[in-house]
């Protein structure tokens, strides 16, 4: 697997894309942590009695986040700025206002924790794919049909998208070495996505997956993964906002505009083909 997403994530952003994989015991140390930002300056032995968790647990976390130990895990928390940003969860300020620093926040993340250079060859690899196959289900089936549109605009004739399961795994199992798979889960997950994506592996196809957990079985299938930062409790996150997934999509569709003449002609010739129908 291809490492497409950046390998020194800060710890807050490390804990939110894996949030998936914390143990309740860990999830009740984190909200420890995000609560008292002075823990940096403590001992394992204080966090132990005013955390309610075992030695056991604060050491795994570490591990998790990629921490030798406590004494490691304090040191890179005192050296990142913005440890304050990601505790600091209150606004005094309105629903609305409040909401929009929350989706800034997420984008922030995004941006920090997406290699530039993977978007670059990703976009090579559409370019060059012969045939590109975008799934998504539930809620990320409208993230799939927006890139779909996008690269059918931006002149990509050579791609399909399904709702249908078995027409999906029809397709996919007929994919070839010169062929791409792009994939939208917002959990990883997906029983019928994994078991599309392992078909595409069987067919040795490229696989491209945009997906908010780092530590998912989707990951593991992947060549190389785009990894938003929506920090929600699960049931929120049906109706959260994708806004991450959508600049993603927005950032890579603009790359092939800017990097390559005949997306930019294609895009001419497609908005030339529906210009008298607009009043």
């Amino acid at each position: 697997m291809e490492l497409c997403y950046k390998n020194d994530m800060l710890l807050w952003d490390k804990i939110e894309t894996q949030s998936n994989v914390f143990s309740s015991t860990e999830q009740k140390l984190i909200s420890y942590i995000k609560k008292n930002p002075q823990i940096i300056f403590k001992t394992i032995t204080e966090v132990i009695e005013e955390s309610g968790v075992g030695y056991g647990t604060i050491i795994r976390f570490c591990k998790k986040i990629g921490c030798s130990g406590f004494q490691d895990f304090k040191i890179r928390l005192a050296t990142e700025n913005n440890h304050v940003e990601q505790i600091k969860e209150g606004d005094n300020g309105s629903f609305l206002e409040s909401y929009r620093k929350k989706v800034i926040k997420q984008l922030n993340s995004t941006v920090r924790n997406t290699d530039e250079a993977a978007l670059l060859e990703t976009a090579q690899h559409i370019i060059a794919a012969r045939k590109i196959i975008v799934i998504g289900f539930g809620g990320s089936f409208p993230m799939a049909q927006d890139f779909v549109y996008r690269l059918l605009r931006l002149g990509f004739g050579n791609i399909s998208l399904d709702a249908d399961e078995h027409v999906q795994a029809y397709r996919v199992s007929l994919l070839s070495p010169e062929d791409l798979l792009v994939v939208f889960s917002f959990s990883g997950a997906t029983k019928g996505i994994l078991e599309t994506v392992k078909l595409a592996k069987k067919a040795k196809a490229r696989i491209v997956s945009f997906t908010n957990h780092i530590k998912s079985p989707l990951i593991e299938l992947s060549d190389c993964s785009m990894i938003t930062a929506i920090k929600i409790p699960a049931l929120q996150a049906e109706l959260s906002t994708r806004l991450p997934f959508y600049f993603l999509i927005e950032v890579l569709t603009t790359l092939l505009y800017e990097n390559y003449p005949e997306v930019r002609k294609a895009l001419e010739l497609t908005y030339d083909a529906v210009a008298d129908k607009q009043i």
